[in-house]
Parts: C-alpha cells; sequence; structure tokens
C-alpha cells in the first residue's frame, strides 16, 4: 500500500470517527449548541490565512475539527432556532456520496443514478400531493423553487414572454399572504413584476390567508387594468406556522383563471402524516408546490422540490435546448436540465433517497407526529408557568409566545403593551451568548416574540423544561 493510500484511509477514517462523535454528542444533548466568538475572535480562532505552501491533507482533519467546533450545532437538541434541525446519518452519508461522485445533473449520460433517483423521489413526493400526472425537478431551496413556479405561471398567463419579454399592456399581477416568506415578493422583482405587482393579502388570527380578501383584491387590481396570474398559498408561514386553506384558495382561483401555487417549503412534509394531511387539504388542484425535505423530514441543507402538476411546464418555461448538452439521443428522455434554472446541479436527490430507503414512508410519519406532538408538549408546559403568553392560535410546529417580567403580570392595560421588545432580545441574546440554547424571535401582533421551531423530533421534555426555565432564569 502506498504511503498516498495510506494517508488518505487515515483521512477518511479520522473524518468519520469525528462525524460519529459530533452525532453523538448533539443526540445526546451534551455540550454548547454554539461557543459563541465575536468574528475577531474566530477569525484568530480559525487562523484564516491561506498559506503560500500547501500544508498537505495532514492538516485536513485538524481543519474539519476546528470548524465543527466552532460551527453552530444543528443536530443538537436544544437548537430550536431554524425551520430546520437534527441530522440524519443515511441522508449525510448519500451527502458524502454525491460529494464523492461529483457530477452534475444537466443529462443522464453525465448522472445516470441521480436522474432516476430523482425522478423516482419526484414521482413519490407527486404521489402524496395528489399531481398524479405531475413532474418536477430538484432545486437549492425553497426560494429558488418558488421562483421557477412564478416563471411557470408568468409562462402560461403571458406566452409571448420567453421571446419577447413583457409587453406594456400586459402589467401582471400577483397575490401572496402578506405573512408569506419574503422569496415571494423577491420572486416578483426577478419575474419583472416589481415588489408593486405582488400584492399582500390580509390574514386571519391564526395568520392564514383570508379567501374572501384574495378576491376582492383580485377583483380591485383588475378594475386597475392590471393582469392578475398567480396566487401563492401558504403550508407552513416562517413565524407562525399558519397553514393557508388552500381548498377555499383553489375556489377562487379557479373561478378567476388564475395559477394556484402553493409554498410547501416548511409544511407540504404534513401530507407524509394522516393525522396532518388536513392541514394540506385540496393541495392536489394547485398547479405547481414547493416542498423542502430538509426542513421537517431532517435532511441536510438543501433539498428542495418544485413540483408540477402538468407535464411540459418547465421545459416550456426554462427549456434552451443547449446541443452541446442535449444531444438528441435515446436517452434524452430522461434529461433534467432544460427543467432547472440552473445548468450545474448537485446530486441533491441522493441524500433523501438514502434517507426515505431507511425511514420508508411509516418513518417519516411517525418522524412528522413527534414533531407537531413536540410543539403541543411545549405549549401545555408553557401553560403551567406563569410569566409565558402564547401569540395567537396555533396550528403548526413552531410555538409562538412572549414572556412577562413578574412586577408586570396582572398589571392594568394590555400585557402586549407591557411587553418589552428590548427584553426579549436580551434575554435570547444571553442564551445565545452562554450557547445554552439558539431559540429565535420575530415580530407578531407587534410584539418581539420568541419563536420555537420543533424541527427535532430528538428534543425531549428535559430539553423544553431547560429553555423555558433558562428565560425565566434571566428575568
Amino acid at each position: 500500500m502506498s504511503s498516498q493510500t495510506e494517508t488518505i484511509e487515515a483521512l477518511f477514517e479520522g473524518a468519520a470517527r469525528l462525524a460519529s462523535e459530533t452525532l453523538e454528542e448533539n443526540r445526546a444533548g451534551r455540550g454548547p449548541v454554539v461557543r459563541r466568538l465575536s468574528p475577531e475572535e474566530l477569525g484568530r480562532a480559525l487562523e484564516l490565512e491561506l498559506p503560500a505552501e500547501g500544508r498537505g491533507l495532514e492538516c485536513v482533519l485538524e481543519l474539519a475539527a476546528k470548524t465543527l467546533r466552532y460551527s453552530v450545532q444543528t443536530g443538537h437538541t436544544r437548537f430550536t432556532n431554524q425551520l430546520f434541525g437534527g441530522a440524519d446519518p443515511a441522508a449525510i452519508v448519500g451527502e458524502w456520496i454525491a460529494a464523492l461522485s461529483n457530477t452534475s445533473m444537466y443529462t443522464f449520460e453525465a448522472a445516470p443514478v441521480g436522474t432516476l433517483v430523482e425522478l423516482a423521489l419526484l414521482d413519490k413526493l407527486n404521489d402524496f400531493v395528489g399531481f398524479s400526472e405531475g413532474e418536477g425537478v430538484f432545486a437549492p431551496g425553497g426560494s429558488i423553487s418558488n421562483l421557477m413556479c412564478v416563471l411557470a405561471a408568468r409562462q402560461r398567463a403571458f406566452p409571448h414572454i420567453k421571446r419577447e419579454g413583457l409587453r406594456p399592456e400586459d402589467r401582471p399581477v400577483m397575490f401572496v399572504s402578506e405573512e408569506s416568506h419574503y422569496s415571494l415578493e423577491r420572486a416578483g422583482l426577478v419575474a419583472g413584476i416589481g415588489t408593486d405587482g405582488t400584492v399582500l393579502v390580509a390574514v386571519d388570527e391564526v395568520g392564514r390567508m383570508r379567501p374572501e380578501e384574495l378576491e376582492r383584491s383580485i377583483a380591485s387590481e383588475r378594475a386597475k387594468g392590471r393582469t392578475p396570474f398567480f396566487v401563492a398559498a401558504t403550508a407552513g408561514t416562517t413565524v407562525a406556522g399558519a397553514f393557508d386553506p388552500i381548498a377555499d384558495i383553489a375556489d377562487v382561483t379557479e373561478s378567476q383563471g388564475l395559477w394556484l401555487h402553493i409554498d410547501g417549503s416548511y409544511g407540504a412534509s404534513a401530507l407524509l402524516s394522516r393525522r396532518q394531511r388536513g392541514l394540506l387539504a385540496g393541495c392536489d388542484r394547485a398547479d405547481s408546490m414547493t416542498w423542502n425535505p430538509h426542513k421537517m423530514m431532517g435532511v441536510p441543507i438543501s433539498s428542495s422540490a418544485t413540483l408540477m402538476r402538468t407535464k411540459g411546464s418547465l421545459e416550456e418555461t426554462l427549456g434552451m435546448h443547449a446541443d452541446y448538452l442535449f444531444h438528441g439521443n435515446s436517452d434524452n428522455a430522461y434529461d433534467l436540465g432544460d427543467r432547472s434554472l440552473q445548468c450545474g446541479r448537485r446530486v441533491d436527490a441522493l441524500k433523501l433517497w438514502f434517507s426515505w430507503q431507511v425511514q420508508g414512508d411509516r418513518g417519516f410519519e411517525e418522524r412528522i407526529d413527534a414533531l407537531f406532538g413536540q410543539a403541543a408538549r411545549f405549549r401545555e408546559l408553557m401553560e403551567e408557568r406563569p410569566g409565558f403568553r402564547l401569540i395567537r392560535e396555533q396550528e403548526g410546529t413552531n410555538v409562538c409566545f412572549r414572556y412577562l417580567h413578574r412586577e408586570k403580570r396582572g398589571a392594568e392595560g394590555s400585557e402586549r403593551d407591557l411587553h418589552e421588545h428590548a427584553a426579549t432580545l436580551a434575554i435570547r441574546a444571553q442564551l445565545a451568548e452562554e450557547g445554552s440554547f439558539l431559540v429565535n424571535y420575530a415580530s407578531l401582533d407587534g410584539a418581539a416574540t420568541f419563536r420555537f421551531v420543533a424541527a427535532n423530533p430528538e428534543t425531549g421534555d428535559e430539553d423544553l423544561t431547560a429553555l423555558l426555565e433558562a428565560i425565566e432564569a434571566a428575568d
């Protein structure tokens, strides 16, 4: 065996040990969620300067250990900061194999395994949505998936656009919930519609789009001489975790002849659960959907599916038919390049395929049910403590809440008025500085609120109680 081979073997054996140790520490909740340093301190700790002479493979394990030491431990049971969490070992191996194979997903010739895996997964996801004759493609995140769906809707409404661009008389306008993800407004900007061409539709007390307000907004825009073409419902809003009433919204879009998109980046995975899939009732009536397995399903970032009810929609919108990629042979039916906004594209489907082989439909169903159960349990624990107040009725896996200082409980006037914006930020910052918890905050109904996300099914009652106690102790 050559010395180079021995060095490579030692490197990957060491990397495997480091990965295993990190996963175990996170599952057990050992160590901090983050070792918080200032940018200057972190720069010194990482020794960022790039050498003139290479250090060889021997330095890689040191770099890997240092990187993990100072990174946020998103697999930690006390990381509740984003809409993702946990760590799936099978999916991580799938990610490694994708890097090792190092190919691109534009043609079957370049990525035969990745192509068939992606197509099989797209069929599976479309089946859960109810797109029996659907198609799709994976994208690097929900923002890009949402953009592709806006572009497909624009192509259907204005067929001349691919060659001519928008005409002055087109005046397109699209409609999204006022609590939808900002990527939808940005998609309108990229699509040449502008922020003024995106109408924000009012929501109810839970955070769900009001269908009657959607209908009123469409009529109002038509009266201005504008051309409505696209409506986005949200399945799992970013802050409140609300699910728009898709069936009622579909009644409006069908009567008005508009494209219905569902931004299910966060909440589409509820379709995997027989208990929770009613939250997306009517999704089969949509024209497109975004679904991110890297959120509730625990697959590493990024894993985002762009799903279409009608075959050919993506290629009609994005296809450029470059002959230096697509050679007119019998494999072209499997080429995915003209469905995508990208040319070079990673084999992101592989990690989801590895994970699904291990978990199966039932394993994912158990995970989704566990996350909804965890959020419900956290609300129960909160109700037992006098200082905590839930914001709104909540139906998803987010828990938005405030904490009132002892001297302000029961005071005259609105408790919401007594809530201190700075206090929420200060408590959150203290927990992050200690590295004990990462929990996010957001502005909701006029108050700065904590936003807990149930994303890791291994987060238990001990972790939930410890978070509440830590907030109380910071009072």
